[in-house]
């Protein structure tokens, strides 16, 4: 039923900070982007100016990085946002070293959520954010664990 899932996208503030974070911060390579006149009806935001930049991860994961340039972003603070929003996804990153990317993910602007870490068997796992509060949920597992497909 469904052919592809060629890429997901995540509204951003600022795209250029967002794709510092992606690409300096944690490894992503900047892809193909610009700006586009978005259709009314595609937003729901008549005469929206939006743009685009889509970062790759090297393992072929696609991220559409979008904001509306001239429209002030709705909702509330920037601040990681509770995990419990309806509809609200977060990432989910296999590393080598989780304290490393953490800090990483700190110096590039985004937010370690230091209360989450927990050690679940299989490895341990903490949540952080990007510069708009996006979850991004590290794990470290343990040799042997074959849960997700790559270690």
């Amino acid at each position: 039923m469904i052919r592809s899932f060629p890429h997901f996208g995540i509204y951003v503030a600022d795209i250029d900070r967002a794709t510092r974070f992606y690409v300096e911060g944690l490894g992503f390579d900047a892809q193909e982007g610009g700006r586009t006149d978005a259709p009314g009806p595609l937003l729901e935001m008549p005469g929206a100016n939006v743009r685009t930049q889509f970062v790759k991860h090297p393992d072929g994961l696609r991220m559409e990085l979008w904001t509306v340039e001239n429209r002030d972003p709705a909702g509330g603070p920037v601040d990681p946002r509770p995990a419990n929003v309806p509809g609200r996804a977060h990432l989910c990153l296999v590393v080598d070293n989780l304290d490393t990317v953490a800090a990483r993910i700190a110096e590039f602007g985004g937010y370690r959520l230091n209360e989450s870490r927990s050690d679940l068997g299989y490895g341990e796992l903490m949540f952080c954010a990007d510069p708009d509060g996006t979850r991004i949920e590290l794990v470290q597992v343990k040799s042997g664990w074959t849960g997700y497909a790559e270690e």
